[in-house]
Formats: C-alpha cells, structure tokens, sequence
C-alpha cells in the first residue's frame, strides 16, 4: 500500500507546485511556503531521476531567501539531472535558481553567468512567464552593482512581455521596478510617473504590502525633488499600511526617510522620535546593518542641524565605519573584500588566542619577579603580532594593487585587440566594397566595347560577341559578393542598424541599406554599382534619405550618420 500511494503523493505535489511556479516567490506566504519545503524534502528520497529534477527546483526556489547556500547546493543537482534527460525546461529553471542563490551571495560574476544561460535557453522555449522572471531577475542583478542603464534594459523588455500577456498584476511590478531605476539616475519625476501607475494597478488588487512599498518609493522621490508635503503625505501612508500588516522593515525605511522629511521642515523633535523610534525596531531585524548605518548618518545630519558639532562628528564615524565595514568601493570585486574579511578574522582569531594563553599563564604566576617577565614577554608578541600583521597587509595591500595593475593591462590589452579587430574588419568591408565596385565597372566596360566592336562579317561577330558577354557574365557573379557585403555589414554595423532604426523607425531597409553605404564613405557611382542601379537613382536616394533624416543641405549627410 505504501508502495502504491507514494508515487501518488509525488504526482499530486508536483502538479501542486508546477501550478505554483507561474506565480510570485515573493507573493508567497513564508508558512505556506515552509510547509510545503518539508513535504518536499520528505519525499526527495523516495523520487526517480524524472521526478526528482522539478522537486529539486522547488525546493531550491523556496530557499531563496531562507538560505542561498541551499538553493545552489539543490539547483545544481536539478541542472546536472536536467541536463542528462535533456529537459531544457527545468535546466533553465535551475540556472535561474543558481543565478538567485549567487546574487543572494553577492557572487555577481556567478549568478550573471547562470542568469545568462538560463535567458538563452528561456528564449528558444519562448515560455513568455520564464522569460519575463528570468529578464528581470537580470534586471535586478545589473541594479545592484550600479548598471542602472543595462538594469534599464532589462526591465523594460519584462515590461513588454508583461504587457503582451496581459497580466496586470506584473505590470504594476515593472511599472515600480522601472521608478526605482529611474530615481537612482536621478530623474524623479519620471520615476515619480512609473510609481503612480504602479500605484493605480495595485489598488486593484489590495495587496496591501507592494501598496506601501509604492507608496514609500513615491514618498522618497517627493523628497528628493524638494516637495516635503507630499512626501510626507504618501510617508505617512505607507508607515499606516505597514504598521496595519506589521511590515517591520518597510516601517523602519519610512521611519528614517519621515526623519529626513522633518529635518528639513526644522521640526527637530519630531525627527528625532522617528530616527528613535526607527532604531529601536532595526534592532529586532536580523539583517541590520544598512539600516543602523543609514540611521546614524541621518542621525549626524540631525545633530549637525542643532548645532552640536560633537555628536553630529560622534555618529558620522559611526556612519563611516559602519559604511566602509558593509560596502566595497567595486562590488565586482567582492569575492576579494570576502577573502580580505576572513583573513582579518583569522588574524583578530589568534590575537584572541594569544590573549587567553596570556591570562592563563598570568594566573599561575604569582610571583612578582615572574610577573613582569611575563608582561615583558607578552609585550613582545604583541609587538611581534603587530608587526606581523602590519607586514601581512602591507603584502595583502601590495598584491591587491599588482593584481589591479594586472588586470588593468590585461582589459587595455583585450581592448586594443578588438580595437585593431574592429578596424581590420572595416577595412575589408571597405576593400569588399570598393573591389564589387571595380569589378562591375570593368563588367560594364568590357560588355560595351564588345557591342562596339565592328566587322565585315557580321553573323560571325555576333557568335563572338553573345560568346564574349555569356562568358564574362558568368565569371563575374555578383549575387555572392553582395551578399556577402551585406552580411559583413549586419555584423559590424550591428549597433549602428540598431540605434538609427530604434531612432527613425520610418526608414524603410533600402534607406537604412543606402545609409550604412554613405556611413562607410562609399561614392554615389560606388554605390550604384554594389546595388546594381544608376548613379542618378543613388542621388535620389541620397536626397530622399535627408528629407526623412530632417537633415540640412549644407549639412554633411556622413558625419551626421557617424554622431548616431
């Protein structure tokens, strides 16, 4: 019997959460989600291969915000059995679920590389909900290390998606992903019109919590331009919300930005309860440390205000040492700060050693004269423990500024190869180019003075003739060598084609053809012979071209092409 009602059991829970898997982590409720994470682990033994991959899946994707660790351990056995069934569908769903776990790590070299595999795989399955999760995932890696314009990309292709399927809910999530892009580059304004259509989807739906979160961006964005009664009004909105659902950590960030707000109104009690206030809940968050940070800097900023320039300097250190313990100056480099920070620690390890070997020593010494010898010869390894770690960092600080100088060289050195690459390629281009030309002028040229040729026997001259052009006709096949023109031109000029047909989507692919020649610094006569047409029909073109481009006469039609 138990044989037979487990198999069932797997069945019924992996059509539960394949259902699930449309929806949002983040929507979910973490007793819910527990749950079923114990259920899942319960029957992982007992699964085949076949089943064992999306159970596998799941449980790394509940683990996301429990313990990344997990999620990488589980998503990478869910990739390596996907990958022997050859099931694209879940191998995609584990690179995703790895490229979670590294970001939650802060490995954003890793989680980039299984973010990428997986959007590569999730565009051939064109299943658009994988897709749109696995852009925007991207979208929130390339946001936390600062590429706010690749974030941008990201989001506004989920955006797109979103909107072909429909699906209101995740529309409001791209509206307010976009705003907050926005407010880090620093237009709030237009954040601040992402934000309110955000705001207007997720009233419909009541979900209480992106509510607030809306709110609160929108309340941040009114500060930052300067209008602090609006601010405070969405504030104070999104605090109510939060206190109504117990949102601790959404309170404490409304909390700190309410303070910022009074600030700047002078209302320096009021500020200072709510940076209090604020303080006294991070202290219940396990995860504190940017917002006790974040807490003291405001804090400073308050002092200062009141004019008690010995607190204000009191909390800013407090600020800066907190910042530069949290923060890296790279964050590309994180992998390095991490093995610094465990090296530190192993340092500050055998200190502590030391000491506690000091003050067992010190108990068994009694007397006076052994005393001090003792303290003579603990001043010593304090000096020679300093000095060692002073030497240590000196080495630690020399390599970290050889490997910089490395890797400097080594990026300046792959630049100028694809520099030279780049410029090797366009010169063939060019010769292509020039050599298609040459070769339909001579063409031309051969099949006329053959025509004009003249002689007494004229049926004998026609055989020679039709034979002459059959011949050259043949020889000079000119579909391949266009062809391959054009095809060297889609691949160099891929970045040109992109932005001058995103900038003037009116252009049709003659026009875009004929601006990509112009660009190279072809001639008309060139031209025509490459498109097989007539210099005055290039003219035309060219003409044509300025009038959909708005572009003067005195203009120059090349350089304008270049600056695109």
């Amino acid at each position: 019997m138990k044989k037979l009602t487990r198999p069932i059991f797997i069945i019924l829970l992996l059509i539960g959460f394949n259902v699930h898997s449309q929806t949002n982590i983040w929507d979910e409720n973490p007793s819910d989600s527990q749950i079923e994470l114990d259920s899942l682990l319960s029957i992982l033994p007992y699964t085949s291969d076949k089943e064992k991959t999306p159970v596998l899946n799941r449980v790394a994707e509940i683990y996301w915000s429990i313990d990344p660790n997990k999620t990488i351990e589980y998503a990478y056995e869910a990739m390596l059995l996907s990958r022997e069934s050859n099931d694209k569908e879940q191998e995609g769903l584990a690179l995703i679920n790895l490229c979670q776990g590294y970001l939650f790590n802060d490995f954003y070299d890793k989680a980039l590389q299984y973010g990428l595999q997986s959007l590569e795989i999730r565009k051939d399955l064109n299943n658009l909900y994988d897709l749109a999760f696995t852009l925007r995932t991207l979208g929130w890696l390339y946001f936390d290390i600062g590429y706010f314009d690749k974030a941008l990309d990201y989001h506004t292709e989920t955006l797109k998606i979103h909107e072909k399927i429909g699906d209101k809910q995740r529309i409001a999530y791209s509206y307010n992903s976009l705003g907050l892009i926005h407010e880090r580059k620093g237009d709030c304004n237009l954040a601040l019109s992402f934000f309110k259509n955000s705001l207007d989807l997720k009233k419909e739906f009541n979900n209480k919590d992106r509510i607030a979160e809306t709110m609160k961006n929108m309340g941040i964005c009114y500060r930052k331009i300067n209008e602090p009664d609006s601010a405070i009004v969405y504030l104070e909105s999104s605090l109510d919300i939060s206190n109504e659902i117990k949102d601790q950590q959404n309170k404490v960030h409304i909390l700190n930005e309410l303070a910022i707000v009074n600030l700047k109104l002078g209302d320096f009690d009021k500020s200072y309860r709510q940076l209090k206030e604020s303080r006294s809940l991070m202290e219940g968050l396990m995860d504190n440390k940017e917002w006790i940070v974040e807490n003291d800097r405001i804090m400073s900023d308050y002092f200062l205000a009141k004019q008690d320039y010995k607190e204000a300097l009191n909390y800013f250190k407090k600020y800066a040492e907190g910042n530069s313990e949290i923060f890296s100056s790279n964050k590309s480099e994180k992998l390095t700060d991490m093995r610094i920070r465990y090296e530190d620690e192993r340092r500050a390890s055998q200190i502590k050693l030391l000491e506690q070997q000091r003050n067992l020593e010190a108990q068994k010494k009694k007397s006076l004269l052994i005393g001090s010898l003792l303290l003579v010869i603990i001043a010593i390894l304090i000096i020679a423990s300093l000095w060692n770690n002073i030497k240590k960092k000196k080495a630690i600080y020399q390599q970290n500024q050889k490997l910089s100088i490395e890797k400097l060289k080594t990026q300046s050195l792959l630049r100028e190869n694809l520099e030279h690459k780049l410029e090797f390629r366009m010169k063939e281009l060019t010769n292509l180019a020039l050599f298609i030309s040459q070769r339909t002028s001579i063409y031309k040229d051969l099949t006329n003075s053959f025509k004009s040729l003249n002689s007494t026997d004229i049926n004998q001259l026609k055989k020679d003739i039709n034979r002459l052009i059959k011949e050259y006709t043949f020889k000079f096949d000119f579909n391949e060598d266009i062809q391959r023109f054009h095809t060297n031109v889609e691949t160099l000029q891929s970045d040109f084609l992109f932005r001058i047909k995103e900038k003037y989507p009116h252009l049709t692919d003659k026009d875009i053809q004929l601006a990509v020649q112009v660009k190279l610094k072809l001639s008309s006569k060139e031209i025509a012979n490459i498109n097989n047409i007539s210099s005055n029909s290039v003219e035309i073109g060219r003409h044509r071209l300025r009038k959909k481009l708005n572009i003067g006469k005195k203009e120059n039609l090349v350089s304008f092409l270049e600056n695109i």
